[in-house]
């Protein structure tokens, strides 16, 4: 059995173009994760409060821009949980302002990047990144933290 078949993946994306491309590349290169998807990060954050450790994510996809409570608002509300702390979370933004990037990474995420605009490209960064963090690198058994 493939370990992508323990693996979630959490997206909160409230772009629905957005969210689509992500979710047909991230089928067609790994048809066995699970996602699930989150309109903003209050979402988010609501459903982890109400889940147990062995229930978490492997890793949260966290878009910059949303309504509600934004992505660095998310992410610092993450990183100061000692529940949530250990859940890696990969940044995207349509802007590539060098103080959003910095601040992002000051917050806890463990990378950033621009969103593509054409499917191919979306195709390209998502295989880069679950090569990155399904063969890579070790997710951490939050169930056991």
């Amino acid at each position: 059995m493939d370990k992508e078949e323990n693996i979630t993946f959490y997206i909160v994306e409230d772009d629905q173009t957005d969210f689509e491309h992500i979710k047909r590349a991230i089928h067609e290169i790994q048809p066995a994760l699970k996602i699930r998807r989150f309109l903003h990060g209050a979402a988010l954050l609501a459903h982890l409060q109400n889940s147990q450790p062995g229930e978490y994510p492997s890793l949260i996809m966290l878009d910059f821009f949303m309504p509600v409570l934004d992505g660095l608002k998310t992410l610092q509300q993450l990183k100061a949980n000692e529940n949530f702390q250990q859940i890696p979370v990969v940044m995207w933004s349509g802007s590539s302002r060098p103080e959003d990037i910095s601040q992002a990474y000051r917050l806890g995420a463990r990378a950033f990047h621009t969103k593509p605009v054409l499917f191919e490209d979306w195709q390209e960064q998502l295989q880069t990144t679950l090569r990155y963090w399904l063969r890579t690198v070790e997710l951490p058994h939050l169930a056991e933290c």
